[in-house]
């Protein structure tokens, strides 16, 4: 058996030539991509390389193969003797793996600095990184950044809702009103009727008549 997490997982039920024709095909084709990303992403990651097995999926976090898994990695983190541990000695070898077919990598190819000295603008630069976010969760890891994940989120509802200020409104002032007496809601007394009581087993003393 071999975990589905791990890197290089190779299924064999395809001609073997065509599918390192096409691994090498993806990867001088994304090659500007994966160089930009690895710089992006920083040490939160082994390497970025091109899948061979997503589906569907823009991208997935996967573990070195003789590294520990996702769940591994939250195993050690929630040990009481890790307290004061080095992180890295628990974080386990990502391995960033994206979708040369998916049309979110292929927009962001188009978009990645090509040169060294190639501007990128912000709006790419979110979209990178959400699709870092994106892949962590499909590999069952935890966000790395939760308040840059936070940020990257309000700008894009901000987007979404075409809200071009995030600023919270005044608070109201309402003007003083007199006390009223609470409205009695009648609406549940509609089906009360005096049939409905048994009056002889009332005990009524000739004060309460």
């Amino acid at each position: 058996l071999t975990a589905i997490t791990k890197e290089g997982i190779k299924f064999k039920d395809e001609d073997e030539d065509l599918v390192k024709r096409r691994e090498k095909y993806y990867q001088k084709q994304f090659k500007p991509l994966t160089k930009w990303l690895n710089k992006l992403y920083g040490p939160n990651v082994m390497r970025v390389a091109i899948s061979k097995r997503l589906g569907r999926a823009p991208a997935i976090v996967s573990s070195s193969e003789y590294g520990h898994s996702a769940n591994m990695e939250r195993i050690m983190r929630a040990q009481a003797f890790t307290h004061g541990a080095n992180d890295a000695m628990m974080q386990a070898m990502r391995i960033v793996e994206i979708n040369p077919r998916h049309p979110f990598v292929h927009k962001l190819l188009d978009a990645c600095p090509k040169e060294d000295d190639d501007v990128v603008t912000d709006d790419t630069k979110d979209a990178a990184m959400m699709l870092y976010d994106m892949a962590l969760m499909s590999g069952g890891f935890p966000i790395a950044d939760n308040a840059g994940y936070s940020e990257r989120m309000t700008r894009v509802l901000k987007t979404m809702l075409d809200v071009s200020d995030v600023n919270l409104a005044d608070e109201v002032d309402p003007p003083e009103e007199e006390d009223e007496p609470e409205d009695v809601d009648t609406d549940d007394l509609d089906g009360l009727n005096m049939d409905d009581f048994d009056m002889d087993s009332l005990d009524l003393g000739e004060e309460d008549i």
